[in-house]
């Protein structure tokens, strides 16, 4: 009998184990990236940044909680039109597209799972995901500043 249950525990942790493995080859491993800190209008944070493509790809997807401080900086190599939406992501965000030089031009609300598009008015280098109404609530708004370090990486920035 005792042999039965050990072979059954057995079973069920490999199924356990063979789960969590396909979940982070299909999802990512749930850890979060590298972060940086940041400040806006004096308020610091830490933020995650999102640097490569499969980064912007994968963005806040599959997160299931988002503290009411954290955010993602989507990073990019020089000022572009920016499109964004909300596929496979069920937390409600804000999202302020940010010129090179740390100002926010736009602030949109984006409602979980919408594949409704968020491009943004102009060329622009930054995007920063919070908790929607993050900005509003801390009086955050167009024309306000980002305070964005340089980090340096293999010669390049970030």
């Amino acid at each position: 009998m005792r042999k039965k249950w050990i072979i059954f525990f057995i079973a069920v942790l490999s199924i356990h184990i063979g789960y969590n493995n396909f979940n982070m080859v299909c999802y990512g491993n749930g850890s979060k990236n590298k972060v940086l800190p940041i400040s806006i209008g004096g308020i610091e944070l830490e933020v995650e940044l999102a640097i490569t493509p499969e980064e912007h790809t994968r963005g806040l997807m599959h997160r299931t909680t988002l503290k009411n401080n954290e955010g993602m900086l989507f990073i990019f190599p020089k000022e572009t039109v920016l499109s964004f939406w909300m596929k496979n992501t069920s937390i409600p965000l804000s999202i302020a597209f940010i010129k090179a030089d740390g100002r926010i031009i736009q602030i949109e609300s984006m409602k979980p799972y919408s594949l409704d598009t968020h491009i943004s008015k102009e060329k622009v280098m930054y995007a920063l995901e919070m908790k929607d109404g993050w900005f509003k609530t801390h009086n955050v708004g167009e024309g306000d500043r980002v305070k964005i370090p340089t980090m340096r990486r293999a010669g390049s920035e970030y």
